[in-house]
């Protein structure tokens, strides 16, 4: 078992690491071979496209907690009915996927201003839908059972070699025949290795019986997690949905490679829940209220003041950064320091919430929250549709910090009144001490940093310098206001080396 968490963690480190790489690689490619508005369009195609994942209601949650239970007890006939269950149920989802394709392509070209031709765009949709049909309809229900099984460094693996594939394969497209349905078509492609993959593997590993009967009762919970996985995909699609309709594909495109970063900054921190939520959930399973508080105080000090150093250096380095990236773009405006600020600040504080949301979700509690994340959708839709008219980028971006504030000052509410009971107090002080080190931060480095970043290497340098002002501003903060907090903080991580160590 450590062996599979040790191979989990790498590979997933890794996976990471190349998407990062590739997220960066292939945008820049793009936009420098075909432009701001052809990557805008790509961005917005692909957004709108993720929109079937409704329809999905976050079902493969309560298939993974189907799937836990046969797998532990060797239940090889229980197995292969809650797969043929989801796999009935994803295959539905690959068709009606087809279908919302289609009517998109039909309908999307009229929804844009640009100068593509129709068929232009309808080609393009359906090429851009290959990955995401394959998905559903091949690969999603392999990549569930490796997942229960703890063999989810099967699945990073493949997205290693896939991901690595794709960058070879967009910079060879474009260097031979530089057409945009071409270079996605042939990326496209690649995702049918996925399923080939994983059968192979599941065949070979798995005694799966094709000829059960399906255990319907297994995705019976689905609906209590809808709103939840709602939630999340208005936060992670509205955006760009919003300035596709009601603005320009050169705006999709700025909004596009500024949220590219902060995306995947997000996705490092969700590996924190990871560590800290069995251990809580278990805690509040058992009534040991005083210890579930110790754990989340703990939980809450790490994110936090991760997020303070790791967000607030973006608040500072990413339009430069961004200035350095789109280099030798001259199509589009991609200089936009408010616009950054807020867009970075809406998902600090999108990670900031993630100890709250985690210790609920682990006390069970997805129905009694859910109309919390129906509001956080609807606050961050009516919030965006109606400033980005006035604001643009910088109206779309209020929406979303606005609409994400308030849940997070909900779940806090929640804890307190049906969790943990937790004084809200603590969560207060230490959102202002985290947001006062930011503040103290960026001030200090407008006076240090006199040598711009106009080039990359001036750049890292000021990254060097940035993480040592924050790091350094938020221990201090942290000393004179959470001494308590910090010092036993400090104190458990030294011990959890030495017993490492022994």
């Amino acid at each position: 078992m450590k062996k599979k968490a040790f191979l989990n963690i790498l590979c997933t480190t890794l996976s990471q690491l190349v998407t990062i790489a590739s997220g960066l690689i292939v945008p820049r490619l793009l936009l420098s071979t075909f432009g701001s508005e052809a990557n805008g369009l790509v961005s917005s195609i692909t957004q709108f496209l993720n929109y079937i994942a409704l329809v999905e209601g976050g079902i493969g949650s309560v298939v993974l907690a189907s799937l836990y239970k046969p797998l532990a007890e060797s239940d090889n006939n229980k197995l292969s009915r809650v797969l043929k269950a989801s796999n009935r149920f994803f295959n539905q989802i690959a068709f009606i996927f087809l279908g919302y394709t289609i009517v998109l392509g039909c309908v999307y070209p009229f929804l844009i201003q640009s100068d593509y031709s129709w068929v232009y765009v309808f080609s393009l949709t359906l090429i851009l839908a290959v990955g995401s049909f394959v998905q559903y309809c091949f690969s999603i229900n392999y990549k569930l059972l490796l997942q229960a099984d703890h063999k989810m460094y099967i699945v990073q693996l493949v997205n290693i070699a896939i991901t690595t594939l794709n960058i070879i394969t967009v910079f060879v497209a474009i260097k031979l025949w530089p057409e945009l349905h071409i270079v996605k078509l042939a990326s496209a492609l690649l995702f049918i290795l996925q399923p080939i993959i994983y059968s192979a593997y599941v065949k070979k590993h798995y005694q799966i019986d094709k000829n059960v009967e399906p255990d319907e009762k297994a995705l019976s919970q689905r609906w209590s997690c809808f709103g939840q996985n709602f939630a999340y995909f208005i936060h992670a699609n509205t955006d760009i949905v919003v300035l596709s309709v009601f603005t320009n594909l050169k705006l999709v495109s700025v909004y596009s490679v500024y949220f590219l970063i902060v995306e995947h900054i997000q996705k490092f921190f969700k590996s924190f829940s990871h560590a800290f939520t069995p251990i809580i959930g278990k805690a509040i399973s058992v009534k040991e209220t005083i210890k579930a508080n110790r754990y989340l105080d703990l939980y809450e000090f790490v994110v936090f003041n991760v997020s303070t150093v790791v967000f607030g250096c973006c608040i500072y380095l990413l339009p430069s950064f961004i200035m350095i990236y789109t280099h030798g773009v001259t199509d589009a405006d991609y200089f936009r320091p408010v616009f950054s600020t807020i867009i970075v600040l809406a998902e600090y504080i999108y990670c900031v919430r993630d100890p709250y949301v985690s210790v609920i979700y682990a006390a069970g509690r997805f129905k009694e929250t859910s109309l919390s994340a129906y509001i956080e959708a609807a606050i961050n839709i009516v919030l965006s549709v109606s400033l980005v008219i006035w604001f643009g980028l910088e109206g779309i971006a209020v929406g979303t910090l606005i609409g994400m504030t308030y849940r997070m000052v909900y779940m806090i509410i929640y804890l307190k009144k049906h969790v943990v009971h937790r004084p809200i107090y603590k969560s207060l002080k230490r959102l202002a001490i985290s947001l006062a080190a930011m503040a103290a931060s960026v001030g200090l480095m407008c006076l240090v940093d006199t040598t711009g970043s106009a080039t990359l290497l001036l750049w890292f340098k000021n990254a060097v310098l940035s993480v040592l002002v924050f790091g350094a501003v938020t221990l201090i903060l942290d000393l004179i206001f959470d001494r308590e907090l910090t010092l036993w903080a400090f104190r458990s991580a030294l011990k959890r080396n030495k017993q490492k160590k022994g």
